[in-house]
């Protein structure tokens, strides 16, 4: 009986730090965070870009921010890439796909139920036209820390979803 109490409570023991390091194993990064962040930038320009093209036509201005800025995100999709790999749950291509699926999604939503979105791209692209190349990462960190959620709070089953979809 007293082998059987010392075994389980070294199971015990032992799936409790199992599961403490699973949970720091979902939180963000301060990478992560930059190349979510990001990514969502880089989504709503181009739906802005998209669904603006009658109104006001910002195509010229989100190719010239993908021209200078297209190392840095795709430096930032693998960063991406790895954190869906090194959640090490289900398929970590299929998850980026869903993740960037519902960020595309999101701001699409988000462009029909505002009339007046098409007139707000136009200070978005404004704001990131003075960005230089290379210095993405800074500006989206500037945002990320003027914003109510801090990285290491971002912890969860999907915590780049969660931080993406957060106002």
């Amino acid at each position: 009986m007293r082998l059987i109490r010392t075994l389980s409570t070294a199971l015990v023991a032992l799936s409790l730090g199992s599961g403490l390091a699973y949970a720091q194993q979902q939180c963000l990064t301060r990478d992560e965070a930059i190349a979510v962040k990001a990514r969502v930038l880089q989504t709503e320009l181009m739906v802005a870009t998209l669904s603006c093209t009658r109104a006001i036509d910002q195509s010229g201005h989100y190719n010239a921010f993908m021209d200078r800025h297209s190392a840095e995100l795709q430096r930032y999709n693998r960063v991406l890439q790895q954190h869906f790999a090194r959640l090490g749950t289900g398929n970590p291509q299929r998850r980026y796909d869903t993740f960037t699926t519902a960020l595309a999604n999101d701001a699409s939503n988000r462009s029909m139920a505002s009339q007046s979105f098409c007139e707000e791209t136009v200070k978005q692209f404004s704001d990131v036209a003075d960005i230089p190349r290379g210095k993405l990462g800074e500006h989206v960190e500037a945002r990320v820390k003027g914003g109510m959620m801090r990285v290491g709070e971002v912890c969860g089953r999907d915590p780049a979803m969660q931080y993406a979809l957060a106002p």
